[in-house]
């Protein structure tokens, strides 16, 4: 039975050489919890039957202990090594003491936080079972001297880290002069145990309980329901500790107490017993979780090397590696253009960046242009036309430069929307690029920023070739109002058939009537014409001179500008962050590796 607690040791071993956080794998162990002066110490100490731990006022422990007994019959007299120190052995556990200290001091510091790193005693004895215990700082309700103000927020989260953890047994420690209903230590066990299923509750100072019926029933279990039971011990007095009494005499005191005023479950109260009954749990439960954490541990493998696949592997030929990271990059933004491949968008939506684009043309150039309409004054617009064309003399038929002058005007109207949806297209393929170099660039800032300028300054220049033929394309139009159209013949006649039959007499104010309806209807069908020709060559515009252009131009001018022998390393240079994350992946990949091998072991 010893192998299933050796093998949940050297679990431990492993991932606390990684700094892996106690809920990262879940490892079955007994948590020991309590407030500040409850007799944590005294409890372990005499598990132990050595002392061993700091002693004094405030928080002595400040970081989580993880304290592994194992049995070994060589080992007389007892000895114990520290993990992060292996090679050094003691046999005086005084200096165990001032090994605890010293290494509490070094990761905390003078001050009197505290930190979830753990420390890791093994101690080897021939007289003891195997059994391992995390000893955690005692739950303190109000700052004393230079402790922070939230010192009870910190113990509680580093208490609630460890207890949370669904294959831990919570050993509840509780002054038995203090009435157990209001234990702090059974309080935060309910928290994450409310059925205290996997709660043992201890009774320190038992002598010190009255010896009444209520207190009887408290330790048979019988007043308040605890599953793993609850079993009462003797501290040793600081008077005793400072007279030399020795542990060994301090457990057959409590032997005697107990026998003599509890007979009829002695053999179920005192520091042997609850040895015993600490041993057997957590064989019980670590066989029971022993399935589900192979399980556990094979999926976190599976994790750690997806990590590692995503962050990529080491470089080894600097040059190799940016010419086909520069490759990739116009290959996938070609793939996104043509709808092979898709992007995130920062609102979440995944999309082909030739179907952005698209969205583009529709929200703008064609959406916009569709909404434009004439002025709600064309007809006064024309009247004032006819009156300035005809001069002095009243008109006998409408000049074509009316027509003309209303037409040009209202061409010019299309400008602004059609440099808006040059704008808006820039925007996207700047856009488009910015999260495939994200993509593609992502170990590497410095290439990333670069390459995000190179295609800037590509981009602004095919977008001005776009402007220069767009605005060449607006100027002819507005210069030249093409009254031959085909589009334009077809239908007006069709329109001056209309005007001439809807008026009723031949007077001159029904032909004045009758030529602005008319130049209204014609303005309408030219705005038409030259709105439809614009959503058509708005996009074939864009798509030829800046989306075609930049792909054709793109990769040659990341390889002229970015392959430079004396900035490549700079630019190669990978992310900090990713470094680490990296090293912190391999680590846990390797730890959890050395896991599935020693959980072999019990097959």
């Amino acid at each position: 039975m010893d192998n299933f607690l050796k093998v949940i040791n050297e679990l431990q071993d492993v991932f606390s050489t990684v700094g892996a956080s106690p809920d990262s794998i879940k490892l079955p162990q007994i948590v020991v919890v309590g407030s500040q002066s409850a007799g944590k110490s005294s409890v372990l100490e005499s598990i132990v039957r050595k002392n061993f731990l700091p002693r004094g006022g405030g928080i002595v422990t400040r970081r989580p202990l993880i304290i592994q007994i194992t049995q070994d019959n060589l080992a007389v007299p007892s000895w114990a090594c520290f993990l992060h120190n292996p090679d050094k052995k003691y046999t005086d556990f005084d200096e165990v003491r001032d090994e605890i200290v010293a290494e509490t001091d070094r990761i905390c510091g003078n001050s009197k936080n505290i930190l979830p790193d753990p420390i890791t005693l093994k101690i080897y004895a021939a007289d003891l079972p195997t059994l391992t215990l995390v000893d955690l700082p005692g739950v303190v309700k109000v700052p004393v001297g230079d402790q922070p103000e939230n010192i009870e927020e910190q113990t509680i989260n580093l208490v609630k880290s460890f207890v949370q953890n669904p294959n831990s047994i919570i050993l509840a420690v509780s002054p038995g002069n203090v009435d157990l209903a209001n234990s702090e230590a059974l309080k935060m066990a309910r928290q994450v145990d409310p059925d205290s299923k996997r709660t043992l509750a201890v009774i320190t100072k038992a002598d010190l309980m009255e010896k009444t019926t209520e207190n009887r029933m408290v330790l048979e279990g019988k007043s308040i329901p605890v599953k793993l039971g609850i079993i009462g011990v003797i501290n040793r007095s600081q008077a005793k500790m400072d007279e030399g009494q020795l542990l060994k005499e301090a457990l057959e005191e409590e032997e005697l107490y107990f026998k003599t005023n509890y007979n009829y479950i002695a053999e179920e109260m005192g520091t042997p017993y609850l040895t015993k009954r600490l041993c057997q749990i957590l064989i019980e439960n670590v066989k029971e979780c022993l399935p589900e954490l192979i399980i556990r541990i094979t999926e976190q493998k599976v994790i750690q090397q997806n990590i590692l696949d995503s962050l990529g592997e080491q470089i080894d030929d600097v040059f190799e590696m940016l010419v086909h990271l520069l490759y990739k990059f116009c290959q996938t933004f070609d793939n996104n253009m043509e709808g092979k491949e898709t992007i995130k968008l920062h609102n979440g939506i995944e999309i082909s960046g030739g179907q952005h684009l698209f969205q583009q043309f529709q929200h703008t150039i064609c959406a916009e242009l569709e909404s434009i309409k004439l002025p709600e004054n064309i007809e006064a617009q024309i009247e004032h036309e006819i009156m300035s064309a005809s001069g002095s003399k009243p008109a006998l038929f409408t000049p074509n430069i009316t027509f003309e002058n209303l037409a040009s005007n209202q061409v010019k109207v299309y400008v602004h929307p059609v440099k808006k949806s040059i704008k808006k297209c820039c925007e996207t393929i700047t856009e488009i690029t910015m999260l495939l170099s994200k993509n593609v660039f992502r170990r590497f800032p410095n290439l990333k920023r670069e390459a995000h300028h190179v295609c800037l300054s590509l981009l602004i220049l095919k977008t001005q070739a776009v402007e220069q033929f767009l605005d060449n394309y607006l100027k002819c139009e507005i210069c030249y109002i093409n009254t031959n159209h085909k589009l334009f013949t077809k239908d007006r006649r069709r329109i001056e058939e209309e005007t001439r039959d809807d008026h009723d007499e031949d007077t001159d104010a029904n032909f004045e009537k009758q030529n602005v309806k008319r130049i209204k209807a014609l303005l309408e069908l030219y705005s038409n014409i030259i709105k439809n020709q614009l959503m058509d060559i708005v996009p074939k515009t864009v798509m030829s001179f800046m989306v075609y252009a930049f792909k054709e131009d793109l990769h040659k001018e990341l390889i002229q500008k970015l392959v430079d022998p004396q900035k490549i390393d700079q630019l190669m240079r990978e992310d900090c962050f990713i470094e680490e994350k990296r090293k912190k992946a391999t680590k846990m990949l390797h730890a959890l590796e050395q896991a599935d091998a020693i959980t072999c072991l019990l097959d």
